[in-house]
Order: structure tokens, then C-alpha cells, then sequence
């Protein structure tokens, strides 16, 4: 974010420890993130090259300037074992006062193949009072006891009052290896100076390294960037996140491909770890993220908690189903990316559903091509025409390339927008929509509402009246919204927000339920109670309207016991006209 703000973004490989494919698996995670960089790997640039393994003519040269100006030195010693037995170790500190050795002596036995390390000599003791580390989030850090930094300010302190420092020697402070390879601590100094990186931004377990970061920029005399470091991560229990956490796999590809966590429900989870967020709203794309960052974390580690993970998964799946609405081309792939999750979940769940799916989408398109072939107001927005604007091809050929199903489940997440958390969660949630169990509706009570009790068979009667309402002596479009919306898309050519074709539906279903109960509130909020029992096992979700347009005029009487008993629903003629037009052949069931 710091980054994006600023110069731009380089990746750099360190590759110490690398298995096979790691290096390419971090780079599609990046990209997959939305993380493009300006410069690094693939991409180039000036700063090349990007994986430090490729660099260690450029870490060898920098060592030797160290060497040549005496602010580094060979150390030849080579590691011992003390103490006895059980408790003997291996030491790596120098003890044969290799910093006294003369240049040219040093010189010779490089020369001769002496295995050696590169040493950073102390500052003097006086020099090492004097420095400050300074840090963006936690002011000035001071050097651990044991660090070189602090050892040499000891040792002159003990020097002045006769004593011992009991330190540790600073030849501890190894910047090359007895192979020639650098260590972490002196390539990405190296690497940052070169790179001109402005701030070093990392978690607070590389604090007790700052000081010696510090110093080897005052050893070859370059300006430090500025460093902040931002709190760990940890679990519950307070301790250190590992890839693997107690309630959710951690890992980008369990989370990306067993979750179905977008990425950028991810990039903003992150980002929201331990930043005092300036904004009033936390859920924000990458680009507001970019635009609203700034370096203000709480000091501390910072606790990570899933729930805020699956707040922000709902909101995002809502901004996408916006996007669609909107004529949003990404917003499009991208939802249909999370409607072929939910429709996988669909299969493994509910095997059987995919082939009722058909008889009905088949019925459906034949259905929307008869009003079509009959409609004369091209900016009727009941018409086929508008069922094509809405979803960006045509209404009966949405079975190829994508399945059906695919299809049903993108309607279903724009229809129930602001609730997906993962493909399975969102199946659980929405069961009713693909399997119906009369054994799951809830019983229903006699009586509804409070101040005017409605008796259940009243409601009944209504239903059976909703049902056998002619809907074609309803408006068009009985609110005016749809017209409007879909007017404005038509005249101006583009593919701008169009309410759905399940909206305009429901708006039409709302629309005779008023007729029906005419316009008695309390009767209509009863009798919202009694259909969202009888047709979804009274669990929250879209509006009643917008459920029984995606389950469609027959599925919706099956549910309520009223059954079809004549007219053909698909042929041209025929009785039953679904929400659109006219449904007389009904009776009721047992």
C-alpha cells in the first residue's frame, strides 16, 4: 500500500531455502491478489537482478569495500567446541582477535585459500552512545543487551569504572559466510540501498535486528531508510500465527481454492490487521486501500479473528453483484467465478437438482420467446430484450458454454447479494432454493398476527386467490422502477443498471398480493409470514416476491398445495401464463 503510494512496487526473491515451484506458486499468489509489480521478477527493471542468489558478485563486492575502509574485517576462526559432554556447543565467535590482524596479513591468507568470514567491526564505544535507531511506530529502539551496538556502549562504561564488560565479542556479527554467501541481515542492506527503497516496513520480530541494520549504513556511509515495524500476528491463545490455525487453514491456496475467499476480501482482511483504519468504512478494494493507507498501526501484536474475514467476504460478493447491475465487466467474470463454486457445492449437495433445473429453464425460455414474439413496446421491460440487457446474452442460450446451473446460482447470488461467507455456507443457507423436504417446514399456526389475528385458513383461501390472479391485468411494470431503469439503459445504448429480471418479477408478485389483500397491511404481513414458511422453511433471505420468482409459478403452487390441473404451462395457449400472464388452471392439492 506504502509502496503504491509512493515510488511503486519491486519484488525481490530470496531463495535461501527454496523448494521446487515455491518461487512461481509466490508469484501467481501475488498476482492473484491483485499485486502487480512495477518491478522484480518477470517484469524487470532497472535494479536487476531480482533473486539474491543472482546477486552474490554484487554482496562480494560490497564486502570488500567494508574491508578496504576497516569498518569490516576477515575473521579466520574457525567454530570450536566448548564446554564437556552433554552441554558441549558449537561457538562461531571469534577468539583469536582476528580485528587486530593487518590488512595485508588478512590480504595473504584470503589469498592462500584460509577459509574466512567478513566480519563488522563495533563502533567505538564513544560512536555507540551516540546513535539513535529511530522507528515510525515505535519511536527509538534500543539495542538488545547482547547486541554489538549495546555491548560496545557496555564495554566503555565498564572500562571507565575498571571493570568487566561481560559482553559478548562483536566478531558475533557475521555479514559473509566462510562459503562467500551473505547473510540476510547484509543483502538486504545491500539490496535496499540499491533498490533505492525509502521504507522498510516489517513485523516486530526484526526490531532487535534494526540496530545492526543501522550500523552498516553508517559503515558505508549511506542515508538508512526509514523503518516501522508493525505488530505479529497471533491466534487466540496469543501465540504466533501459524500456517495452520485452530479454526481456518491459513495457506492462500486452502483459502482461495477450499474457502472461496475472494482476494480482495483478503487484501483487505490484511490490511486492516493492526492499521487504525482513518476511514469510517473497513470495506474497501485495493485502490481505496491505496488511496486511504497511511503508516498509523497499534503498537503490540495483533490478534487475528476470522469473523471480520467473512463480514468482509459478504460485503465484497455484495459490491460485486453491484458491478454486475452497473454493466461491470470484471464484476461479471468475477461473480461468475463465485457462482461456479456455489454450483459445485450444488451438485455434491443436491445431485438431482440440475436435471429439474432444466425442465424448468426449459420451460422458462419458451415462455419468455412467446412474449417476445407478442410484444409490440420495445421498451417493455418485461420483454425478452431486457432479460438479454440484464444478463449479456440471450435468455434461452445461457446453457451454453456455462451449465445452467452455473446460470441459477449467479441469479441466486445477485437475488440474496449480501450474504455469501463460501460456497458452502451460502447452499446451507440458501437450501430452499434447490431442495425442498415438507418434513423441514415448520407447523403452522393457526392464527397470524397480533392486534387482528388472521386465521390460518383465511390465508389459505388468499394464497389460492394470489395464485389464480391474472397477471396480465396488472401494468407492465406496476412501480414505474423497472421502465425507468430500463429506459435509460436503452436510450443511452450501454449496458447500465437494470433491475433484474427476478426483481421485476417480484415487483409484479408484490403488486397482486397487494390486489389480492386489498391493500390491508396486516393482512399482507401475514400472509408474507405464511409463504415464507410454506415456500422456504420460514428462513431469512430475498424478499418472498423475489423467492418465488426464481422458483418459479409452479414450484411455488407445488409448495403451497395448490396443484396444477390443466392447460399445458409451455405450450402457446395454454392456461398457465406463470407471473406474466394469466393462471386459471389451478385447484387444490392434497
Amino acid at each position: 500500500m506504502s509502496a503504491s503510494k509512493s515510488g511503486g512496487i519491486q519484488a525481490k526473491l530470496h531463495c535461501s531455502r527454496e523448494k521446487r515451484g515455491a518461487e512461481q506458486r509466490l508469484l501467481d499468489d501475488l498476482r492473484w491478489a491483485g499485486v502487480e509489480w512495477d518491478e522484480g521478477p518477470i517484469v524487470g527493471g532497472p535494479h536487476g537482478p531480482y533473486k539474491q542468489s543472482d546477486r552474490n558478485e554484487i554482496y562480494q563486492h560490497h564486502a570488500r569495500e567494508l574491508l578496504d575502509s576497516e569498518a569490516a574485517y576477515r575473521c579466520f576462526c574457525t567454530p570450536q567446541t566448548a564446554g564437556q559432554g552433554t552441554a558441549a556447543y558449537v561457538t562461531s565467535g571469534c577468539y583469536q582477535d582476528c580485528a587486530s590482524l593487518p590488512l595485508e596479513q588478512a590480504q595473504e591468507k584470503a589469498e592462500r585459500k584460509d577459509p574466512f568470514t567478513v566480519r563488522l567491526k563495533l563502533p567505538s564505544p564513544h560512536e555507540a552512545k551516540k546513535r539513535i535507531y529511530p522507528d515510525l511506530i515505535y519511536g527509538k529502539i534500543t539495542p538488545l543487551k547482547r547486541s554489538p551496538t549495546a555491548v560496545a556502549a557496555s564495554t566503555s562504561a565498564a572500562a571507565a569504572e575498571g571493570g568487566d564488560s561481560g559482553g559478548i565479542d562483536a566478531a558475533d556479527t557475521i555479514l559473509v559466510k566462510s562459503d562467500g554467501t551473505p547473510t540476510y541481515h547484509f543483502a538486504n542492506v545491500v539490496d535496499d540501498h540499491l533498490m533505492d527503497i525509502t521504507h522498510v516496513i516489517r513485523g516486530t520480530e526484526w526490531m532487535a535486528s534494526t540496530p545492526l541494520h543501522y550500523d552498516l549504513y553508517h559503515a558505508f556511509g549511506w542515508k538508512p531508510p526509514a523503518f516501522a515495524h508493525v505488530g505479529l500476528l497471533v491466534d487466540e491463545n496469543k501465540a504466533k500465527l501459524s500456517k495452520r490455525n485452530s479454526d481456518l487453514a491459513l495457506d492462500i491456496t486452502s483459502m482461495r481454492d477450499d474457502l472461496g475467499v475472494l482476494p480482495q476480501t483478503l487484501v483487505n482482511f490484511l490490511t486492516l490487521l493492526g492499521w487504525s483504519n482513518p476511514t469510517r468504512d473497513d470495506v474497501m478494494d485495493l485502490k481505496e486501500l491505496i488511496q486511504n493507507f497511511d503508516l498509523k498501526f497499534t503498537k503490540g501484536n495483533t490478534m487475528v479473528r476470522t469473523e471480520k474475514l467473512w463480514y468482509l467476504q459478504k460485503h465484497h460478493v455484495a459490491r460485486l453483484c453491484q458491478g454486475v447491475l452497473n454493466g461491470e465487466t470484471k464484476s461479471h467474470e468475477t461473480l461468475l467465478a463465485v457462482a461456479k463454486s456455489v454450483a459445485s457445492e450444488v451438485t455434491a449437495t443436491y445431485p438431482d437438482f440440475e436435471k429439474s433445473l432444466a425442465l424448468e429453464y426449459e420451460a422458462r425460455s419458451n415462455e419468455a420467446r412467446r412474449i417476445s414474439n407478442t410484444d409490440q413496446n420495445p421498451t417493455t421491460p418485461n420483454s425478452l430484450e431486457i432479460r438479454n440487457k440484464f444478463l449479456g446474452r440471450p435468455f434461452d442460450g445461457l446453457s451454453h458454454p456455462s451449465p445452467r446451473l452455473n446460470l441459477y446460482c449467479y441469479n441466486l447470488l445477485q437475488a440474496d447479494s449480501k450474504s455469501f461467507q463460501n460456497a458452502t455456507q451460502y447452499v446451507t443457507r440458501n437450501r430452499y432454493f434447490f431442495h425442498f423436504d415438507p418434513a423441514e417446514v415448520p407447523a403452522v399456526p393457526e392464527t397470524f398476527g397480533k392486534e387482528k389475528p388472521i386465521p390460518r385458513q383465511d390465508l389459505e383461501t388468499l394464497t389460492e386467490k394470489f395464485l389464480t390472479f391474472d397477471f396480465a391485468r396488472l401494468p407492465s411494470d406496476p412501480s414505474g422502477e423497472a421502465r425507468t431503469a430500463f429506459s435509460e439503459g436503452h436510450r443511452s445504448g450501454e449496458n447500465q443498471a437494470v433491475l433484474p429480471w427476478f426483481e421485476i418479477d417480484a415487483i409484479r408478485i408484490h403488486a397482486a398480493l397487494d390486489a389480492v389483500v386489498e391493500g390491508d397491511k396486516e393482512t399482507k404481513n401475514a400472509m408474507m409470514r405464511f409463504l415464507r414458511l410454506k415456500l422456504a422453511y420460514g428462513l431469512p433471505g430475498p424478499s418472498i416476491g423475489v423467492v418465488m420468482a426464481v422458483l418459479g409459478w409452479r414450484e411455488s403452487c407445488r409448495r403451497l398445495g395448490v396443484e396444477v390441473v390443466g392447460g399445458d404451462a409451455d405450450a402457446e395457449g395454454g392456461g398457465v401464463r406463470g407471473w406474466e400472464g394469466v393462471a386459471k388452471s389451478v385447484g387444490s392439492g392434497e
